[in-house]
């Protein structure tokens, strides 16, 4: 199986990055890792299930290419564009790329900052902290 993981620098990234690497039950599954200043992620040069790619989750071009042989996409990054360019950009490129699963992480409502309603709904069934 291969992964893309998207903003692959962040904590959560780091998280499920290093138990996909070193437990037995996914020794099949390849990585491709992309961020931005794949130097940050330079001890994982070496390892053959591991490939680093320089990109920005505002450009489609970079996120298309991450996304191209993926058999799902985890995305690690915390979308503060007024607009979600980051998230379009992930969805655009998981359909142009026929990858049905993604995966998206957040931590909208982490400290209760969401008023009014559906920060009630957040908090009673998304959890928090």
């Amino acid at each position: 199986m291969n992964v893309t993981i998207l903003a692959a620098n962040g904590q959560i990234a780091h998280l499920v990055e290093e138990r996909l690497l070193t437990e037995p039950t996914f020794k099949d599954i390849q990585l491709t890792l992309m961020l931005r200043h794949p130097e940050r992620l330079s001890e994982l040069n070496d390892n053959p299930r591991v490939t680093l790619l320089d990109g920005d989750l505002t450009n489609p071009t970079d996120v298309i290419q991450a996304t191209k042989d993926a058999d799902l996409i985890w995305s690690a990054v915390v979308d503060h564009d007024q607009t979600n360019r980051p998230t379009k950009n992930i969805i655009a490129a998981a359909k142009l790329n026929g990858v049905e699963r993604v995966v998206e992480t957040s931590l909208l409502g982490l400290y209760n900052e969401v008023p009014g309603e559906f920060g009630d709904w957040n908090r009673d069934y998304g959890g928090t902290g």
